[in-house]
C-alpha cells in the first residue's frame, strides 16, 4: 500500500483524467484508473483508522483538508434508497414545521431559529420510530423499505433546512405592504421568493466543479454534521464509543444550558472588572459584553455554549488565528475611535446600529420621504444624520475586507480558478481534472448536466426581471443585471473562502455593499434599495448554502440529482408557506406591527429595521457617503482594500517558506471591528477552546482528535439547540407569556447580564 499521507497530498496535484471507478476493476479486463486505485487505498486506510490499527502519525491531521479523509468515511452502498415515503413524509413535514415557525417568529418580539442540527436529531428519532412502527412487507415495502438510512436522513435535512427560514424576499414584500401601501398579489410574491433563491442555485451549479468536488474544498462547517450522520447510521448504536459520547454530551448540555440561559444569566459573561465596578461606563464599554450592544467583552468569560458555539472546534487553526488577530485590532481600533472622539463619537452610544440626529436623538428617517422617495427639502429641515463611531468603523473594515477578497482569492487560488473558467470556453479541449476519493464514489450516480443550471439561471433571471418590474421596485433592469453579475462574482470569491478555510462572516458586510452600490445607481429610492440588496445578497447566500449541501451530499454519497431535487422542493414549500403566514399575520395584526413597541405577542421590529436600513442607504446614501460627507471614507475603503494584500504577497515572494501564505488579509480586516454589535463575552473562551482543540489536541492527541473532536462539536451544539428551542416556548415567551426566573444576584434585571452598567439606548 502506498503512503497515505502522500496519497492525500497528491490528490489535487495529479494531472490524469478521472474517468474510472473502483467498480470497473476486473470487468472485461479493463484496468482500474489511478483514481480508482487511490479510492481503494483510502478505503483500506480508513479501515485501519477505524480499527485502531494506524499509527499516531497516520491519525495526525497535518493539512486542514485531511479531515475529509481521516474523520469521514468514503463508504457507500449505492443500493440504499434515498427517495422513499419516509423521505417525503418527514421532509415535507419538517419543511412545513420550519417554514411556518420561522415566519411566525419574524413577526414576534423574540427571535427563534430552527437549526438544522435540531431538525437532524428530531428527524432521526421520527425516522427510526417509523422504521420500527410501520409495516414493511408486501405492498408496504415502499412505505417502510427497512432501517432508516443515512441517505433518507440527509435528504430530509436538506429539504427541511432549506425551507426552515424566513426568506429575505419576505422582508421586502412585508415592508412594501406595511409601509408603502403596495400589496403584491400572491403569484407575484411567491415568484419573487422563488426567483431570488433559484438565482443562487444557478450560481452554485456553475461553481460546483471547482468548489464542491475537489478535496481541498472540504467545507469545514459540514465536517461535523457529516460525521454525526455517519456515526448515527454506520456505527453500532449500543457499542460505538462515538455514539455513546454524542448522546452523553448531548444530555449533559441539555441539562446544563437551563442554568446560564434562564436561572443564572451572569454565567453568559463573567467579568471581574464589572463585578468590581458596575457604575463605570468605561468598564462597561471595554470589559462588558453580556448584553446586546453593551461592550467589547475584553477578559470576560462565557459559560453559555449557546453563545460560544462549536465553530471553534471545527474551524481550521489558521482561520481562527486570522480571526484572533483581527479581534486584537478590534480592541485597539474601537477604543481609539470612541475615546479619540472621531466622527463626534462621544455624542452617540458606544455601540449602536441606529442612525442619529445632531442632538444625539434617533433620526426620524420616515420623515425624509415623500411618496416613498427621498425629499431634499425635508432633509434640509431634519439636518445631517450620523452613525455611532464604531458602526461607521465596522462599515469601513467590511469594505476593506471586501476589496481585499478580490486580490487575495484571485492571487492565491488562481491555479484552481483558471482551469475552471476554461471549461466554459466551448472550444476548450482540456477537461477539468478532479481527484477526490469521495467524488470517485459519486461516479456511480447520474450527475447533473451543466446545461440544467444554465436553464435554471435563465429562468430565474427572467423571473427576477418580471417580479422586479411587477413589484414596482423602481430598480431599472440594467441595475438589476449589474447587481446579479456582481453577485455571481462575489459568490465565487466568498464561496472559495468558505470551502477552503471555512470563512463565512460575509453576509452583513456584503448586504451593506449591495445597499451602497444600489444607492449610487438609484439614489433616493428606498424600495429600489431593498430590491438591490435582495438580488445581490440573497442569491449569494443561497449559492453558498447549496454548495455546502452539495458537499454534504458528496460526503454521505447522496445522489446529486436527489440533493438538487430536495433543495428545489424545500424552496417551493418554504416560499408558499412563508407567504401564506406573512399575509395571515399582517392582515390580522397590522396595527401592532406598525406600532413602535408592538404587543406582547407581535412585533414589527424586523420589518421596521429592514425599512430603516433601506431608507438610510436608499434615501441618505449620497448625503452620508458622498465625497464631502462625514463618512466619505466608507466607499473609498473598498478601493483601498484591493491593495492591502500586496505587502503579504511581496513578503511571500521574498520569504516563500515563512508561512506567510497562511495569513488572510480579508479575514483579519473583517474581524477588525467584529465586536461592534451584539453580545461579545463568548469571544475569549472561543479563542482559547479553538487553539486548544485545533492545535494542542490535534498535534498531541491525534487519535482522539480524529475520532471524537467533530462528534463532540455536534453533541455540544445539538443538546444546546434542542433545550434552547424548548426554553423559548416554556419560559422565554414564545408561547405568549414569558416566565422570568425570580430576580437574585445572578439574575439582576437592573444591570446587564454580566452586572455591568446597562448599555446606552
Amino acid at each position: 500500500m502506498s503512503d497515505i499521507p502522500n496519497v492525500l497530498a497528491e490528490i489535487d496535484e495529479k494531472q490524469s483524467v478521472s474517468d474510472g471507478s473502483i467498480d470497473k476493476k476486473g470487468v472485461d479486463g479493463v484496468e482500474p484508473s489511478e483514481d480508482a486505485i487511490m479510492a481503494k487505498e483510502v478505503e483500506e486506510f480508513e479501515e485501519r483508522l477505524q480499527n485502531d490499527e494506524a499509527t499516531e502519525e497516520e491519525y495526525r491531521v497535518q493539512e486542514a483538508y485531511e479531515v475529509a479523509i481521516k474523520v469521514l468515511s468514503t463508504h457507500d452502498d449505492p443500493d440504499l434508497p434515498s427517495v422513499t415515503f419516509r423521505t417525503f413524509f418527514l421532509g415535507l413535514g419538517f419543511s412545513a414545521f420550519g417554514a411556518v415557525l420561522a415566519q411566525i417568529y419574524y413577526f414576534k418580539p423574540q427571535s427563534l431559529l430552527v437549526s438544522s442540527l435540531f431538525l437532524l436529531v428530531l428527524s432521526y428519532w421520527f425516522g427510526s420510530a417509523m422504521a420500527i412502527a410501520l409495516p414493511s412487507h408486501g405492498i408496504f415495502r415502499w412505505i417502510n423499505p427497512g432501517p432508516f438510512n443515512i441517505k433518507e436522513h440527509v435528504a430530509i435535512i436538506i429539504m427541511s433546512s432549506t425551507a426552515a427560514v424566513s426568506a429575505t424576499a419576505i422582508q421586502v414584500i412585508s415592508v412594501q405592504d406595511l409601509y408603502y401601501n403596495n400589496k403584491l398579489n400572491a403569484g407575484l410574491a411567491i415568484f419573487t421568493l422563488i426567483g431570488s433563491q433559484l438565482l443562487g442555485y444557478g450560481y452554485a451549479g456553475l461553481l460546483q466543479d471547482m468548489l464542491v468536488k475537489p478535496t481541498k474544498c472540504f467545507w469545514p462547517s459540514t465536517i461535523s454534521t457529516a460525521n454525526l450522520f455517519q456515526a448515527l447510521h454506520f456505527d453500532n448504536q449500543m457499542t460505538s464509543k462515538r455514539v455513546r459520547l454524542f448522546w452523553t454530551v448531548f444530555c449533559v448540555m441539555f441539562v446544563w444550558e437551563i442554568i446560564p440561559q434562564w436561572i443564572f444569566p451572569l454565567l453568559t459573561g463573567v467579568s471581574i472588572f464589572c463585578l468590581a465596578n458596575n457604575h463605570s461606563t468605561v468598564f462597561r464599554n471595554i470589559f462588558g459584553g453580556g448584553s446586546n450592544n453593551e461592550g467589547m467583552g475584553l477578559f470576560s468569560w462565557c459559560f453559555d455554549w449557546n453563545l460560544i458555539g462549536s465553530d471553534c472546534l471545527f474551524n481550521p487553526l489558521w482561520l481562527q488565528l486570522n480571526q484572533n488577530i483581527g479581534i486584537l485590532f478590534t480592541y485597539v481600533l474601537m477604543a481609539s475611535v470612541y475615546y479619540g472622539n472621531l466622527w463626534r463619537a462621544k455624542d452617540f452610544p458606544f455601540m449602536s446600529q441606529a442612525i442619529f440626529a445632531e442632538d444625539g436623538s434617533q433620526y426620524n428617517q420616515t420623515a425624509l420621504l415623500t411618496d416613498g422617495k427621498f425629499d431634499p427639502e425635508k432633509y434640509a429641515q431634519l439636518g445631517p444624520a450620523f452613525f455611532s463611531a464604531t458602526n461607521a468603523l465596522y462599515l469601513m473594515t467590511s469594505n476593506l475586507s471586501l476589496g481585499a477578497t478580490f486580490t487575495h482569492v484571485f492571487f492565491w487560488q488562481w491555479q484552481d480558478i483558471k482551469p475552471f473558467l476554461k471549461t466554459f470556453n466551448p472550444w476548450n479541449k482540456t477537461p477539468l481534472v478532479i481527484h477526490d476519493p469521495h467524488y470517485e464514489k459519486m461516479k456511480v450516480y447520474k450527475q447533473i448536466p451543466r446545461w440544467w443550471y444554465f436553464v435554471l439561471l435563465a429562468c430565474a433571471y427572467a423571473i427576477a426581471q418580471a417580479t422586479n418590474y411587477g413589484g414596482h421596485s423602481g430598480l431599472p433592469w440594467w441595475a438589476l443585471t449589474i447587481i446579479l453579475l456582481i453577485s455571481l462574482v462575489l459568490s465565487l470569491l466568498f464561496a472559495t473562502l468558505a470551502a477552503t478555510i471555512g470563512f463565512k462572516e460575509f453576509s452583513s458586510s456584503a448586504n451593506g455593499f449591495y445597499q451602497m452600490i444600489t444607492a449610487y445607481m438609484v439614489p433616493g429610492q428606498p424600495v429600489a434599495n431593498m430590491y438591490g440588496a435582495l438580488y445581490g445578497q440573497h442569491p449569494q447566500g443561497q449559492c453558498i448554502a447549496m454548495l455546502s449541501d452539495l458537499k454534504l451530499g458528496q460526503y454521505v454519497k447522496l445522489p446529486p440529482r436527489v440533493t438538487f431535487s430536495m433543495q428545489l422542493l424545500g424552496t417551493v414549500v418554504g416560499a408558499i408557506l412563508n407567504y401564506v403566514m406573512m399575509v395571515t399575520i399582517i392582515d390580522a395584526n397590522r396595527d401592532a406591527l406598525l406600532s413602535i413597541s408592538g404587543t406582547r405577542l407581535w412585533s414589527g421590529q424586523n420589518a421596521q429595521g429592514y425599512n430603516s436600513n433601506a431608507i438610510s442607504w436608499g434615501g441618505l446614501g449620497p448625503e452620508m457617503f458622498g465625497i464631502h460627507s462625514v463618512y466619505h471614507m466608507v466607499p473609498i475603503c473598498l478601493a483601498i482594500g484591493v491593495f492591502l494584500p500586496l505587502p503579504f504577497i511581496a513578503a511571500w515572494y521574498i520569504w516563500p517558506k515563512a508561512g506567510i501564505e497562511n495569513f488572510s488579509t480579508p479575514i483579519i480586516l473583517q474581524y477588525s471591528c467584529f465586536l461592534s454589535v451584539g453580545i461579545n463575552t463568548q469571544v475569549n473562551p472561543a479563542m482559547v477552546i479553538g487553539i486548544f482543540s485545533q492545535w494542542w489536541v490535534r498535534t498531541r492527541y491525534p487519535r482522539w482528535f480524529t475520532k471524537y473532536n467533530y462528534i463532540m462539536a455536534a453533541a455540544l451544539d445539538g443538546g444546546t439547540q434542542v433545550i434552547s428551542f424548548i426554553l423559548n416556548f416554556a419560559v422565554f415567551g414564545a408561547s405568549g407569556t414569558p416566565h422570568s426566573f425570580p430576580e437574585w444576584w445572578g439574575n439582576d434585571l437592573s444591570l446587564s447580564a454580566d452586572r455591568c452598567a446597562l448599555p446606552e439606548n
